[in-house]
C-alpha cells in the first residue's frame, strides 16, 4: 500500500534487485538470509557513537523504554542501556531474537521479544486482546532496504514511538558492496538505488521532516570482518557453490566488497510528541 510517488519509486527501485530465477535455482542457500553471528553484541560496539547518543537524548532522564525493529542480536538497541530502562525486540527470524536474548540476559537488561514480521505483528496484536504497546523511542537499524512497503512501515514506527524514532541505513543499497562480485562472476548489472535519500523523500510525503546526519559506520562485528567469514558471505551473497570457496576468497583479497564509510542517521518526534 502505497500513499505518493516517492513511495511508488522506492518500491519499484527495490523490485529491480530481484535475481534471476535461473541464478536463484544455482543457489545452495537463500541469498537473502542474514548469518546471526554478525548481528551479535560483541566488544566492538561503542555504546558513545552518535547513533546510540541520537536515540539517548529522546529517552527520559529517568530511563525509559525501547522498541527495536529488526533486533537481530541486540546490536542496535542494548548499548543505550542503562538509560534504556527495557526493551522490546522485534524479529522475524528466531534465531536472531535467540542471540537477542542471550544478550540482553548478559547484560541484565529488562526485555520483552516479539517473533513476527513489522508491521504486520503490531496490526495483529490490535486484534487481540494483548495489542504492543507503544515505547518512548523506537529504533530502526539497516530495516528499510528490506520493506518494499515503506510507507505503511513509517507511519507504523511513528505510532509505537511516544517521544521518538531513530532511523538507521546506509547512503545507498547495502548489497551493492557486491555489485562487482556479480559483475565478475555472473556479468551481472545490478540496480544502484534506492538511496538513502529516496528514504527521506518518501518520510517527507508523509508530512515529517527528519533530522538527517551523517556519521561514521560503527565496526562491523569480529565475525562479519572475520576472512573466512567474508567468503562464505559473499559466495552466498552471490548464489555460488561452496565448491568456489576459494576462488571467491582468493578474488575478495584483490576486490575487497565496497562497504560504505558511514552511515545516515534519520530522527524524527513520535506519534505522541
Amino acid at each position: 500500500m502505497t500513499f505518493t510517488e516517492a513511495g511508488q519509486h522506492w518500491s519499484e527501485q527495490l523490485l529491480s534487485w530481484a535475481i534471476p530465477e535461473e541464478i536463484i535455482a544455482q543457489a545452495e542457500v537463500p541469498p537473502w538470509a542474514h548469518d546471526p553471528k554478525t548481528f551479535a553484541v560483541d566488544e566492538t560496539l561503542d555504546p558513545t557513537s552518535p547513533i546510540f547518543e541520537l536515540a539517548r537524548e529522546l529517552l527520559p532522564l529517568e530511563g525509559g523504554s525501547v522498541m527495536d525493529i529488526g533486533c537481530g542480536g541486540g546490536r542496535s538497541s542494548l548499548p543505550l542501556a542503562p538509560r534504556a530502562k527495557h526493551i522490546v525486540g522485534v524479529d522475524e527470524n528466531p534465531a536472531m531474537l535467540a542471540r537477542f536474548q542471550q544478550a540482553a540476559d548478559e547484560a541484565g537488561v529488562s526485555f520483552t521479544e516479539i517473533h513476527g514480521r513489522f508491521p504486520d505483528i503490531v496490526i495483529a496484536a490490535t486484534k487481540s486482546d494483548q495489542p504492543v504497546q507503544p515505547c518512548d523511542v523506537v529504533v530502526c537499524h539497516h530495516v528499510f532496504f528490506n520493506v518494499s512497503d515503506l510507507e505503511p512501515f513509517i507511519v507504523a514506527l511513528t505510532a509505537m514511538a511516544r517521544l521518538g524514532v531513530v532511523v538507521v541505513l546506509p547512503q545507498r543499497h547495502p548489497l551493492s558492496a557486491w555489485n562487482e562480485g556479480w559483475k565478475h562472476f555472473w556479468n551481472l548489472d545490478r540496480p544502484l538505488g534506492p538511496t538513502a535519500q529516496d528514504a527521506i523523500t518518501v518520510i517527507r510525503g508523509l508530512g515529517i521532516e527528519p533530522e538527517v546526519f551523517v556519521v561514521p559506520r560503527p565496526p562491523m562485528s569480529q565475525h562479519a570482518e572475520d576472512p573466512i567469514s567474508l567468503a562464505v558471505s559473499a559466495r552466498r551473497r552471490l548464489c555460488l557453490p561452496a565448491s568456489r570457496n576459494q576462488e571467491v576468497a582468493a578474488w575478495l583479497e584483490k576486490n575487497p566488497p565496497a562497504f560504505m564509510s558511514d552511515v545516515v542517521v534519520l530522527r524524527w518526534p513520535g506519534g505522541l510528541s
